[in-house]
C-alpha cells in the first residue's frame, strides 16, 4: 500500500509524508536511524503510527467532506475542527503541531518495533492483567495484575498505542479525551 498524506483525502492513510518525517527527524535522537531507512520501510512506519493514532478518541469534529470528493467523508480522523487546545484552534487546513510529532515518534518506534501494537490474544493475560514486559530476542513476555483489579485500572481503557507508548499521552494533550492528569484545558469552539 502506497502512502497517501492528503491532508482531507478520501483516500488518506497517514498524517504526514515521508519528507516530513525526514525533515522531523534531523533534529531528533533518533535522526541517524531514522534517515537510515529505506522509503518503504518509512512509509509503513508512518502508515502504522497513523493507524495506531487513529484509535484515539478525538475532540472536535472530523473535517468533510474530504478535500478531493465531496461525497465522500475525509479518511482519517486528522484535520478536525471546534477545538482548541493550549491557545492553538484546529483548523480544516492543517494538522496540529503535537499530533503531527507524535506520528513522526510513533513512527519512529514502530520502525525499530513493527509488532508492538499488535494485540495480545485475550486468552494469554486473562482477565485483569496486562502485558507487563515484552522482549524481542528469545520472544519473552510477561503478564501483571493490575493492583486491586477491580478499583485501579484508570488506564485499562485506553487504546493500545496508548497502554504500549503513555508518553504519547503529553503529546495528544487536550486534542484528545484522553486523561492525561495535566490540568490543560481543551475549548469546544461553536460556530
Amino acid at each position: 500500500m502506497a502512502l497517501d498524506a492528503t491532508l482531507g483525502g478520501s483516500a488518506a492513510n497517514s498524517y504526514a509524508t515521508v519528507a516530513a518525517a525526514d525533515a522531523h527527524a534531523v533534529n531528533q535522537w533518533y535522526g541517524a536511524t531514522w534517515a537510515a531507512l529505506d522509503t518503504a520501510a518509512k512509509e509503513q512506519a508512518l502508515i502504522g503510527a497513523t493507524g495506531g493514532l487513529e484509535t484515539v478518541p478525538w475532540n472536535g469534529d472530523r473535517c468533510s467532506p474530504s478535500v478531493d470528493d465531496e461525497n465522500l467523508p475525509q479518511a482519517l480522523s486528522w484535520p478536525r475542527s471546534g477545538i482548541s487546545c493550549d491557545g492553538v484552534a484546529a483548523t480544516c487546513t492543517a494538522i496540529p503541531g503535537s499530533i503531527l510529532k507524535a506520528t513522526y515518534d510513533l513512527a519512529y518506534q514502530l520502525s525499530q518495533n513493527p509488532s508492538a501494537l499488535q494485540p495480545i490474544p485475550a486468552s494469554a493475560a486473562g482477565p485483569n492483567t496486562y502485558v507487563s514486559n515484552q522482549k524481542l530476542g528469545d520472544l519473552e513476555i510477561s503478564f501483571a495484575a493490575y493492583p486491586n483489579s477491580s478499583d485501579d485500572c484508570s488506564s485499562c481503557g485506553d487504546p493500545a498505542v496508548i497502554k504500549a507508548y503513555p508518553w504519547l499521552k503529553d503529546l495528544l494533550k487536550c486534542w484528545s479525551s484522553l486523561s492525561s492528569g495535566s490540568s490543560r484545558i481543551a475549548l469546544r469552539v461553536r460556530s
